[in-house]
């Protein structure tokens, strides 16, 4: 005989059984039908898999949310959620994932980690690696293997992305524009997230203020508001304090920001019952509407960047430049290689 739970005794069931089990023996637990066991992607580097010091409230499992372990088994989502450093601590996940969780009582919420500190932009794309300690990562294609492992079981609700510390350089802030909106409509694609939420979060003041800080917060709220939404951009806070290296949220901003994270997906899910197709027609504010003008000297760099025709027009409203076009026709010469000498015709 099959049996069928209703959405909301299953929730509740899963909930007693996880309250009676050790939190160290709880592996491949029970889950919800697909449709609600919701989805939270978590992107990015280091502020987003969190390095604020735990308390031991972080540690304590809310019933209903769990997390994907290194293994690929849903266990109870307690912080330290990563596992991409020795020093990883509290992030703006777990708060987020127990706010959504607690909004809807029927479901139940599985947390997907999959951010790498230090990476900058340009090894979120696919093939790329990057070396951190002792271990090699592949940040996007891992990404979108346990995501893709993790929709097996459940609906993706939401992406979340930190990320642009190690982008705050001449080459790293000005190529963003064209790095950023492509990682984007890419992630979109391959992992069927369209019409998804995409909640990106601020980075520190002390960056988020400087030239590059600048640049970076334009291109990544109108890429999630405007260019590939739907989406939310979270500033962060003066107030926010960092952990002692001054680069890191402390563990109380962290739980601050998974708040005002959820408040701004909950903002969005607003916006798409009203009109899923809310974000395509709002023309972008003026503000954002034109990238920063890219130097002519990182061309060549931007010449090897593939872009669809939307992010060329964000970048360049006027037209390609004649610049641009020459570093493109040298970058396909070069990648198909010297000419090979012909044979001599046989008679």
């Amino acid at each position: 005989m099959q049996i069928r739970f209703h959405a909301t005794s299953f929730a509740a069931l899963a909930a007693l059984l996880l309250a009676a089990v050790p939190a160290a023996l709880r592996a491949n637990v029970p889950l919800p039908p697909k449709d609600k066991f919701l989805l939270v992607v978590l992107a990015g580097q280091s502020n987003m898999s969190g390095r604020g010091v735990p308390k031991p409230e972080d540690k304590v499992a809310h019933p209903r949310v769990l997390m994907l372990d290194r293994k690929g088994d849903w266990v109870p989502c307690v912080d330290p959620i990563h596992y991409d450093a020795t020093t990883v601590g509290v992030g703006p996940g777990k708060t987020f994932a127990e706010a959504l969780a607690e909004s809807d009582p029927s479901v139940v919420v599985g947390v997907v980690p999959c951010a790498v500190g230090a990476t900058s932009i340009s090894v979120w794309e696919p093939g790329k690696s990057f070396r951190n300690g002792k271990t090699d990562w592949h940040p996007y294609d891992d990404c979108v293997a346990r995501v893709r492992r993790a929709q097996q079981d459940g609906t993706l609700a939401a992406i979340l992305w930190h990320q642009g510390e190690s982008d705050c350089t001449r080459d790293g802030g000005y190529l963003y524009q064209a790095r950023f909106p492509a990682f984007v409509a890419r992630l979109r694609a391959d992992l069927g997230a369209e019409g998804v939420p995409l909640v990106v979060g601020q980075l520190a003041q002390k960056n988020a203020t400087g030239w590059f800080g600048k640049i970076l917060s334009h291109v990544q709220r109108y890429t999630c508001e405007c260019l590939y939404g739907p989406g939310a951009f979270v500033a962060s806070l003066p107030e926010y304090k960092l952990n002692p290296d001054g680069v890191h949220f402390s563990r109380d901003a962290q739980v601050d920001f998974g708040k005002r994270y959820f408040a701004a997906w909950k903002g969005v899910r607003e916006k798409l019952a009203a009109d899923p197709a809310y974000w395509k027609k709002a023309a972008p504010p003026k503000d954002l509407a034109k990238a920063y003008p890219i130097p002519e000297e990182q061309f060549d760099k931007l010449a090897k960047i593939p872009l669809a025709p939307e992010i060329e027009r964000y970048l360049f409203p006027d037209g390609v430049p004649e610049a641009l076009e020459k570093a493109r026709q040298k970058a396909d010469e070069v990648a198909s290689g010297p000419d090979m000498p012909r044979a001599p015709a046989s008679d």
